[in-house]
């Protein structure tokens, strides 16, 4: 394999199902055409997102001690990340952020599926809130929850950290969702996180944050993954 094929998966090109009718937003259903790409099998971690900031100089993240991320969340993914950062980080590496069809061929492949491993909730295949609180975790080790897996083989798109797309937040073409009021200011995320419950981690489900936003103290916020053409 090549260093690519080892850390990223290819998506072939092609036609998949795309939104839901549970939310004005998430509609309308439709058959949507994604050139082939590849796309990170995991979400970039506190690790590899530390070696980012000593080799370029750019700022810590808002939770980090002086020194980096602690050793036991080195393979956690990294979190509290802004659109700009995201977008920066994927430069350096020579890749870019998702698109949102992207990112939910990805997850959910070509039948409409409502989580990446079929359309039954599985309480242990995902970290977020419904599962998280009563263990009293927040995020967990990149791939610790096995059949967190999408029809391709890509892990953990679903719960643990929510994930920033390239796309602005805006209802998608024959919509009747009211528009945002923050309309071409925010930019979407996907996939729900431990913060949020299982509804929130459909692979249809979308909301927005302005490029800004790098989530709570104590409460988390947004990680990330790459893709390239």
């Amino acid at each position: 394999m090549t260093p690519v094929e080892d850390t990223m998966v290819w998506i072939p090109g092609g036609v998949f199902t795309m939104g839901s009718d549970l939310f004005d937003i998430e509609a309308p259903i439709r058959e949507v055409d994604v050139p082939g790409f590849w796309i990170d099998r995991l979400p970039v971690t506190h690790e590899q997102y530390y070696e980012y900031v000593q080799q370029t100089g750019v700022p810590m993240l808002p939770d980090w001690p002086e020194d980096g991320p602690a050793a036991e969340i080195a393979n956690h993914p990294v979190e509290r990340v802004t659109w700009w950062e995201a977008r920066d980080y994927a430069s350096w590496c020579g890749k870019r952020l998702p698109t949102e069809a992207e990112w939910e061929k990805a997850a959910r492949g070509n039948d409409g599926r409502e989580w990446p491993w079929g359309d039954v909730w599985i309480e242990e295949n995902a970290n977020v809130w419904d599962s998280a609180k009563p263990l009293g975790v927040m995020t967990i080790p990149n791939g610790a929850r096995v059949g967190n897996s999408s029809p391709y083989g890509v892990i953990d798109l679903c719960g643990n950290v929510e994930e920033w797309v390239e796309d602005e937040f805006l209802p998608y073409e024959g919509s009747t969702a009211e528009l945002p009021s923050t309309l071409g200011q925010c930019r979407v995320l996907r996939g729900g996180s431990w913060f949020y419950t299982s509804e929130m981690a459909r692979c249809s489900f979308r909301r927005g944050a302005l490029p800004t936003f790098s989530g709570y103290e104590r409460a988390g916020g947004p990680g990330f993954r790459c893709v390239r053409s």
